[in-house]
């Protein structure tokens, strides 16, 4: 009986421990909390200027964005951990090793009280910025597709990039592989949410990787891409823009995915009909390329982390932005402005992460961390 008191004690003790951790966790990301409070007033505002907008509940759609994340969190975290257990800690029995060091990350309160708060922090900066991202040809209807589209020819020799590229790379299988890196792009960024979010100790890096994160989507994703406006090469006609110099290209991967699945071209043709009848979070905006702003976040991120991730980082970016244009999402320009935007906002965090954790709130965070 003492000792079932006692265990229940323990676990109580435990329980208050991790929810201390959980609350100084939430405090700690001041910094986020404020950015997110200033983009749902912004948000708000917009929608007050321009009642002919759809407003959508935010809350609402956070949560559906959290629980269609949270299967991929989860995936991430099982994937990243089996690797961890395998490369590092290399254990006698697999059988037995594997399953533990993965539970141990799932019952770690330390890893919680980080990642629990900025996983919240990005569903919620998620969906306000899809939400405008797919209203942006409704806030400025004035688009640069045929300007963008010239400037491409006359940046690569008279020739757009794809037609350079199309003797190399224009066959089926290669053009499956892109459409599936581009496609894996999504499970990096999330792969790059859970390794620095989920970490035990915070650290400056971290900090630094998610304020370059949300700055460069919120200045190039939604105010470069609201005064640059564009649709990109697979819309171009559709926009009605005449002559269209990508009906070729779309004619050859609509006619590839009838051999192997390019999901940018089904993708493409789900986003337009939703643009058409309204349909939240239809996004349709090219320039400049989130793609491959990101991209270029993993590789710097990548390299503090490791040479081997870095490089891997680099190959990964080289050909999300050979799919970019090989896919019709984007013209090559919408990647050369992304890069130097999305590398400023970078350097730029350094100093701010260095201020955040110097504040009084990340110490006493820190200091309870490394006493739990």
């Amino acid at each position: 009986m003492m000792q079932t008191t006692a265990n229940f004690e323990t676990r109580g003790s435990q329980t208050r421990r991790a929810a201390m951790l959980l609350r100084q966790g939430i405090s700690a990301h001041g910094i986020f909390w404020c950015i997110i409070i200033a983009f749902y007033v912004c948000y708000m505002i917009l929608h007050y200027l321009r009642p002919d907008l759809v407003t959508t509940n935010v809350l609402k759609g956070a949560l559906i964005v959290f629980l269609g994340c949270a299967p991929v969190v989860g995936l991430c975290i099982v994937v990243m951990r089996v690797y961890h257990v395998i490369v590092h800690v290399r254990p006698k029995h697999p059988t037995i090793g594997i399953p533990k060091g993965v539970a141990e990350f799932f019952v770690n309160p330390k890893r919680w009280a980080n990642g629990l708060p900025m996983m919240v922090v990005m569903v919620f900066f998620a969906y306000m910025f899809a939400d405008i991202q797919g209203k942006i040809v409704l806030i400025n209807p004035v688009l640069w597709d045929v300007d963008f589209a010239a400037l491409d020819k006359a940046l690569h020799f008279g020739k757009h990039p794809w037609e350079w590229l199309q003797p190399i790379f224009g066959f089926q299988l290669a053009t499956s592989l892109i459409n599936l890196n581009y496609v894996m792009w999504f499970f990096v960024m999330w792969t790059f949410f859970v390794h620095f979010g989920f970490q035990e100790e915070r650290s400056e890096l971290r900090t630094q990787f998610f304020l370059s994160f949300i700055l460069t989507w919120l200045v190039g994703g939604i105010i470069m891409a609201t005064f640059l406006a564009t649709g990109g090469p697979c819309y171009f006609s559709r926009f009605g823009f005449s002559p269209d110099p990508y009906v070729d290209l779309m004619a050859y991967l609509r006619q590839v995915d009838t051999i192997y699945p390019v999901w940018a071209i089904r993708l493409q043709d789900i986003v337009w009909k939703g643009h058409l009848n309204g349909v939240p979070l239809s996004e349709i905006s090219a320039m400049p390329s989130m793609h491959n702003a990101t991209t270029l976040l993993f590789i710097v991120a990548g390299f503090r982390i490791g040479r081997f991730w870095g490089w891997l980082m680099c190959v990964h970016a080289l050909f999300i932005f050979i799919g970019s244009f090989m896919l019709a999402w984007h013209y090559a320009v919408d990647s050369y402005v992304a890069w130097p935007v999305a590398y400023v906002i970078w350097l730029a965090m350094a100093p701010v992460a260095r201020w955040w954790h110097s504040t009084a709130a990340q110490k006493d965070f820190d200091e309870s961390l490394a006493l739990t």
